[in-house]
């Protein structure tokens, strides 16, 4: 055990580099949480995720669209000799990561804590479009300093509101009820001195409750779980208000083997508009990102993923890939186009 504990913290705190704003992957740190064995753990349980989220289409509505197109259309609505220079970026890739360590603690058969410490980093590259006061229009591409961090942590209590078994239920039905500390820095400049983008912040300065309802339920062999989390947001210290967050997962699991369980999700996920209250991070006229507007998306994915069970421990490996099916985006933004997701997890 003491091997084991060793792993886990040298693993954790040279678990790299990287990146910047967790707020879009929140909800999924948590949901993967309550349908993995942690909150199994009859003392305490840990967890370590490492979320991969590749960001490279742009979509308008449901439609996709070219870097190209969207700068195109931007400077058609310049004069064609601008007094001052004139200028548009859009993202053309963004990979987000984030490493999640969680944990949990039981204080009675039917109450357990939870806490989150998340480090995430943001690498961004894009692309621009300026129209010099002679007519003349230029297009080239940037790539953004990687910003990373620890982002907000999250304390949260869970209470089994019912089970059919206390030592091993086929029902159960979960509640939740917590709250997203700004313990993450969201205040990040770049050399010009605006501060960057809000959803490459490392933190969103903001307390917000969270509130989640989990049902499992056993049919012998296939175990099904359904997990429903609300996200409320609010406005953080420098006046950035993220848009509330709802999330449905419906998870299927199949045991081919005492130690192997694949399975399958199905991710319903909606983010509100974003409101930029003090305008701080707000620039619609020179970047495509930071705009409010842009903000705001319904999505359905597809999650196939592996339990690997470490037999005689209490330990698990847990691998998911998610595929978008359908995104609706408000305004013209960037979507992920895939997200791979990792965990090591250990009940005591």
């Amino acid at each position: 055990m003491r091997i084991f504990g060793t792993f886990f913290l040298v693993l954790f705190f040279t678990s790299g580099v990287a990146y910047a704003h967790g707020e879009c992957c929140l909800s999924r740190s948590l949901c993967e949480a309550t349908t993995s064995n942690v909150i199994t753990a009859t003392n305490f349980g840990l967890s370590l995720q490492y979320e991969y989220s590749n960001m490279e289409t742009i979509r308008e509505g449901s439609h996709s669209r070219s870097p190209n197109s969207v700068l195109d259309d931007v400077a058609s609505t310049w004069p064609k000799m601008p007094k001052e220079e004139k200028s548009f970026s859009v993202p053309t890739r963004m990979i987000m990561q984030k490493y999640t360590l969680l944990g949990t603690y039981s204080a009675t058969k039917r109450l357990q804590f939870m806490a989150t410490i998340p480090y995430v980093i943001n690498d961004m590259d894009m692309k621009m479009v300026m129209r010099s006061p002679m007519g003349m229009d230029m297009k080239m591409k940037m790539e953004m300093d990687a910003v990373e961090g620890f982002g907000d942590m999250t304390l949260m209590g869970l209470y089994k509101v019912y089970t059919d078994n206390s030592d091993f239920p086929t029902k159960k039905l979960t509640a939740g009820m917590g709250l997203k500390l700004p313990t993450g820095k969201n205040d990040e400049g770049t050399d010009s001195g605006h501060l960057v983008h809000a959803m490459m912040q490392p933190g969103t300065g903001s307390w917000d409750p969270i509130f989640l309802v989990n049902y499992m339920h056993t049919l012998s062999p296939v175990v099904f779980q359904t997990n429903l989390m609300y996200h409320v947001t609010t406005e953080g210290d420098e006046g950035y208000e993220f848009g509330d967050k709802v999330s449905l997962d419906l998870v299927a699991r199949y045991p081919i083997i005492g130690y192997l369980n694949p399975g399958l999700e199905l991710n319903l996920f909606h983010a509100g508009q974003d409101k930029d209250h003090d305008g701080k991070y707000s620039r619609p006229d020179v970047s495509l990102i930071d705009n409010p507007d842009n903000t705001g998306i319904t999505s359905v994915s597809i999650t196939p993923s592996l339990q690997i069970r470490i037999p005689k421990t209490g330990g698990s490996i847990d691998l998911k890939f998610q595929q978008p099916l359908y995104q609706h985006a408000r305004g013209v933004q960037q979507v992920v186009d895939w997200r791979a997701m990792a965990a090591i997890v250990w009940a005591f």
